[in-house]
């Protein structure tokens, strides 16, 4: 199965490039038993249509990188966002094929995003990590479908915690963050629960 790495690039400038270099070689590893290292600074090469903006970079790679697209990053709005509790869902690596969540959003076409469960716990969006704010810090739960790279970052730099957190538990939430490589930590852009 052939697995994706979406990267920002902001003004010809890759954002957050060793996590998603650790992420993709991490994966390779684990699937293929690849040793080697792919080196993306090496590989990407921005085109100068696409030096100013933010551009998503998408890396489609199986052992070795097979495509490199470079694309206008266009933000979706989320104002209604609603809890689902969906079936199992292995996307512990980011696959290209993400029909699942495609399907999850067409069920649910009321809401413009979902926070999936899973047996009662809380997982991500369809398309984005998620951090819970309190009222004094932002959470993230400890039971992620996908362990994203802004994710770890916050949880590196210490602006986020691991929690386990189960429906029930929404309630003691004001807020919720959707994180993702275009999605930074925001009370702005958090959505009122």
């Amino acid at each position: 199965m052939r697995i994706l790495e979406t990267i920002q690039i902001q003004d010809g400038k890759i954002l957050q490039l060793s996590y998603h270099q650790a992420r993709m070689n991490a994966a390779r590893k684990q699937l293929w038993q690849c040793e080697n290292v792919i080196d993306l600074a090496s590989m990407l090469i921005i085109p100068s249509e696409h030096q100013s903006g933010i551009v998503r970079c998408r890396v489609v790679y199986q052992q070795e990188i097979e495509e490199i697209q470079f694309i206008p990053y266009q933000w979706k709005n989320i104002q209604k966002i609603k809890v689902v509790e969906a079936p199992p869902i292995d996307y512990a690596i980011k696959w290209l094929e993400r029909s699942v969540f495609t399907q999850l959003l067409q069920d649910n076409s009321e809401a413009d995003e979902l926070i999936i469960t899973q047996n009662g716990w809380v997982s991500d969006a369809t398309i984005a990590n998620l951090a819970f704010w309190d009222g004094k810090q932002w959470f993230t739960p400890n039971t992620p479908l996908l362990k994203g790279t802004k994710r770890q970052y916050l949880l590196d730099t210490h602006q986020i915690k691991e929690k386990a957190i189960r429906i029930e538990d929404l309630k003691h939430f004001e807020k919720v963050c959707l994180i993702n490589t275009f999605r930074d930590l925001s009370h702005e852009d958090a959505i009122i629960l």
